[in-house]
């Protein structure tokens, strides 16, 4: 049996396996269902009809928010961007003398951090909310940053690589408390915990269909009722003049059925994940009691686990965990190939060699107690192969 038929996938959060549900639900609409929702006609009338059904089925989700909350993107980072420069652009329409100043995390996506860079670059002020130990922002570190122009504040529902699981509820507060808008990317969490941005405070939420059984090359962007952005892509009139350009139908289609799974099967996976992330833990740390586990005191997300290993570099343990066919990550997928430290995991306050020994795993719902008991194992056996290489 070759690596390929053994495969154990550890790499979740990069991306997952499609539900097989959401692969039959799209289907028809590559072939006999393949008609253009703006259109007037009966195949675009049949499609519009399904974009509306997984609308509701993502609304749903989302703690039954209006279905019109809801705007379909192109992937997560396109409605990230939607969500940061649409809300500033619209200020600006209206006040073009004001550039604003908005807050971002310092543990924040690419997505995020880039366009808030960019927008920097434009005449607004940025500022970067730094978290604690274990990736927390705080509200009174949120608070330290916030300014009386204070436009927006963009935090992480809960990051990519370690997992950590923000106050949301607090953030919002501060947030609204100075007058500001409050977004949250929550990409990662979308899916794996429950999330209801009404009773969150939350003012716009980016997810992408792949993070969840979706597909790749869609997501949603949920905008409060009443909340006005400028479109950030010149077109034709889709999404309420918001978003431009053919819908997606199948993968929209997929997404929405992936959402409606999530959130009936939420709180079972959840609980066994969890409790295969905790066993991978113990049995790597009954072994190597000099790992550090980041985050492990705050909320994590079920699947996520960083492990700090030294002695070792994150990379030589990918490489080697590959070459027993268990797929792992030693940061995002987003940022693999970088050279340098994980800006996460720096802002957490670790050191570069910490940084360059850190791996993230994280599990999937068809990830079960055999793999993590074979990860575990390999991981034990594999960092102690690569300490005795270490120079005396």
């Amino acid at each position: 049996m070759d690596n390929a038929e053994k495969m154990i996938y550890l790499d979740h959060a990069a991306t997952g396996p499609m539900w097989p549900e959401a692969v039959a639900a799209m289907l028809p609409f590559f072939t006999e269902r393949f008609g253009n929702p703006s259109g007037v006609c009966r195949p675009a009338q049949e499609a519009r009809r399904s974009v509306e059904e997984a609308r509701r089925k993502i609304a749903q989700a989302l703690g039954a928010v209006p279905p019109e909350t809801i705007y379909f993107t192109g992937c997560g980072t396109e409605s990230d961007n939607l969500a940061l420069t649409g809300y500033v652009n619209a200020l600006r329409s209206v006040q073009p003398e004001k550039p604003g100043h908005i807050v971002v995390g310092m543990t924040e996506h690419p997505a995020v951090l880039e366009t808030a860079r960019a927008l920097m670059r434009d005449g607004v002020f940025v500022s970067f909310a730094r978290p604690d130990e274990n990736g927390v922002i705080t509200p009174e570190a949120l608070e330290e940053v916030m300014r009386p122009d204070t436009v927006l504040v963009s935090i992480m529902y809960a990051n990519n690589e370690v997992g950590t699981v923000q106050p949301v509820s607090e953030l919002a507060a501060v947030s609204h408390a100075y007058g500001a808008v409050f977004h949250t990317d929550a990409v990662q969490a979308f899916g794996h915990v429950p999330i209801d941005p009404v009773a969150e405070g939350v003012d716009l939420l980016s997810a992408s269909g792949h993070k969840f059984g979706g597909p790749k090359g869609v997501g949603f962007l949920y905008v409060r009722e009443g909340l006005k952005l400028s479109p950030i892509l010149n077109g034709g009139s889709q999404e309420r003049h918001l978003r431009a350009g053919t819908l997606n139908v199948p993968g929209i289609v997929g997404m929405g059925e992936a959402a409606r799974l999530c959130a009936v099967s939420m709180g079972e996976t959840a609980t066994r994940i969890a409790g295969l992330r905790n066993l991978l833990e113990e049995r790597v740390l009954a072994k190597l009691p000099d790992v550090t586990i980041q985050a492990k005191n705050a909320r994590r997300l079920p699947g996520h686990s960083s492990m700090t290993i030294p002695g070792v570099t994150g990379e030589n343990m990918v490489l080697m965990l590959n070459l027993h066919g268990i797929c792992i990550s030693a940061g995002s997928a987003c940022t693999s190939g970088d050279t340098k430290p994980s800006h996460v995991l720096s802002a957490m306050g670790l050191s570069d060699r910490e940084c360059y020994g850190t791996i993230r795993i994280s599990l999937g719902r068809g990830t079960t107690r055999e793999e993590i008991e074979t990860t575990a194992a390999t991981i034990v056996e594999e960092a102690n192969k690569l300490r005795k290489m270490l120079p005396e």
